[in-house]
């Protein structure tokens, strides 16, 4: 997984918590509701998107897998 696929992932992630914060707050009634919604969506979009890219780190930096056979075919 490359670094844009994790922003791509983060930003797929933060766009449904986006539309689903929207419904469940009905923030097409209030202002404040539709910040608290947006607010939401850049914590998952952040969240996401840096545990994605911890990970890929941290998967390209592992010197130990010393795997001699394939897992899947």
């Amino acid at each position: 997984m490359s670094y844009r696929d994790a922003l791509k992932v983060g930003l797929v992630c933060g766009v449904a918590v986006l539309i689903l914060s929207i419904i469940v707050t009905r923030a097409w009634q209030d202002s404040t509701a539709l910040g608290h919604s947006l607010i939401y969506a850049a914590v998952a979009f952040a969240a996401v998107s840096l545990t994605a890219c911890v990970l890929n780190w941290a998967m390209r930096n592992d010197r130990q897998n010393d795997q001699s056979f394939p897992i899947l075919k």
